[in-house]
């Protein structure tokens, strides 16, 4: 990392842009830092500890966080986009009972997490349904299941209550009706782009009129939950002209009560990233290009009036959500469902990607996890770390607190990153806590990794290569092309796993 002096903003926008550079490289698929994880080994743990640990929960206490959050995988898709590495399905169109045998295991794992003594000492925050696309279970489904969660979660009237989907689906006749009456106060669904040609190459299905659907479905039921849409940038063939336009089209449209900007994935040998090797897709612009969508966003959101209250997220709400909060790591989460991550104390968990092997340690078990396990207090200082550039902001305490359990060792390597970031101008102290400015927004991808890389293994560091375009590199006009990392990749591609929320 080179230090840089202070530059005057803006900073890659406008005829004569400053353009610094803190880091040697931009990470180009800052917002999911997640695949890294699937690449470590601390994962793997023998299942008699497992089993030993899954009856750990039965003692309240060891806690690190009072509070707790449940998040719920459903892996159906009707379509698969070309640039998603989640853990996803097919729909089973031809089998709707599937869906119905999911929901039904989705409640067995529920009730058995909601009767330790763990659990029920936490004090309950939020749930969020993700996927996949939740909303491509049966109306009937949603409905069971929200009435589940209403008996059994505390507090459930009062606690935040995020449903996602897509649009052709999230439409469906009677769903939005049901989520109202059940008070799911957030609604999230994918936009992505708002330009057609793009749209249909990047395997999206839905349309405009779907959009226009939910939108107007919501307001006729005067539906008043938040409105929280996912939008892309750096796609292959987007101009920054054409970004800047989408951007104003969706706030002049829509008004959605919350964003989130990601930069486009381009995982190596994934669907999309084959499009583009094999010339049937257009490449994307310049890094330079990149920085500047990055910089173009920050700018015309913050002037709307949102705040940026993650990275990657800008929200009419000044306050985080509780998702975003416990998913930064400042809050235990249970995990339900396929993939499902969650922590507990200073565990981890993911369960099995594959939906037979999850019912199955469901009905064997209760909780289907087979990588329960801890981390130690290294660990959590880790994930504290890591998810400190998304969360924006890390009290002194909290860092404190987090040296008097760790080694020497742990601590002088957290601090010297963090030293390594003031100098590099992309963080600020203050009296009590430490924030990530704009610069450091702008390459919120590159502050993690720096947290992140001593605890990669040999997969993780050449993927977190090929995710890394050097500076030399930035005014290249092709930006994919067969590389060893690639090779490399696509020679152990069983080893790098789905991205699992």
């Amino acid at each position: 990392m080179s230090p840089v002096t202070a530059h005057p903003e803006p900073y890659y926008l406008g005829d004569s842009p400053s353009r610094p550079v803190p880091f040697d490289g931009v990470m180009t698929v800052s917002h999911y830092i997640m695949p890294n994880f699937a690449t470590m080994d601390w994962h793997q743990v023998p299942r008699e500890k497992v089993v030993e640990n899954i009856r750990s929960l039965s003692d309240p206490g060891g806690n690190l966080n009072d509070r707790i959050m449940m998040y719920i995988h459903v892996p159906y898709c009707k379509s698969f986009c070309h640039y998603c590495n989640f853990n996803r399905y097919h729909y089973p169109k031809q089998d709707s009972e599937r869906l119905e045998r999911y929901t039904d295991y989705l409640i067995k794992e529920i009730d058995w997490y909601m009767r330790q003594p763990y659990v029920q000492a936490r004090e309950f925050t939020a749930i969020y349904i993700g996927g996949g696309s939740p909303s491509t279970l049966p109306v009937s489904a949603v409905e069971r299941l929200s009435a589940h969660l209403r008996k059994v979660v505390p507090n459930f009237d009062t606690i935040e209550k995020s449903f996602t989907g897509e649009p052709r689906t999230l439409r469906r006749p009677g769903l939005l009706d049901v989520l109202k009456d059940h008070g799911w106060d957030r609604v999230t669904f994918g936009i992505e782009t708002l330009d057609a040609k793009i749209h249909r190459k990047i395997g999206r299905l839905d349309t405009r009129d779907d959009v226009d659907a939910v939108f107007n479905r919501m307001r006729d039921l005067d539906y008043r939950a938040d409105t929280c849409v996912d939008m892309m940038y750096d796609l292959p063939g987007q101009t920054l002209e054409g970004f800047q336009s989408e951007l104003a089209e969706l706030l002049d449209c829509y008004d959605p009560a919350e964003i989130d900007l990601f930069t486009t994935i381009y995982l190596p040998y994934r669907p999309l990233h084959k499009l583009i090797m094999d010339g049937r897709v257009e490449q994307p612009g310049s890094p330079w290009q990149l920085l500047a969508m990055r910089e173009h966003l920050y700018d015309t959101l913050s002037a709307a009036g949102y705040h940026n209250t993650i990275a990657e997220t800008w929200s009419k709400r000044p306050e985080r959500s509780q998702y975003q909060t416990a998913h930064c790591a400042r809050q235990d989460i249970i995990g339900v469902g396929c993939a499902a991550r969650g922590n507990l104390r200073d565990m981890v968990s993911i369960n099995p990607e594959k939906v037979d092997q999850w019912q199955a340690n469901v009905d064997e078990q209760g909780a289907s996890t087979e990588t329960l396990q801890s981390i130690g207090h290294d660990g959590v200082l880790d994930r504290i770390m890591v998810m400190f550039p998304r969360y924006k902001s890390l009290d002194k305490a909290l860092l404190n607190s987090c040296a008097e359990r760790v080694g020497e060792a742990a601590f002088a390597r957290v601090r010297n990153v963090i030293d390594g970031h003031l100098a590099a101008g992309v963080i600020d102290e203050h009296d009590d806590r430490y924030t990530v400015n704009k610069l450091g927004v702008l390459w919120h991808g590159n502050l993690q990794t720096d947290y992140l890389r001593h605890t990669l293994n040999t997969k993780g560091e050449v993927l977190m290569n090929h995710l890394t375009e050097a500076r030399a590199d930035f005014d290249n006009e092709d930006r994919f092309e067969v590389t060893p990392e690639t090779v490399y990749i696509k020679e152990h591609d069983a080893e790098y796993p789905r991205l699992m929320k």
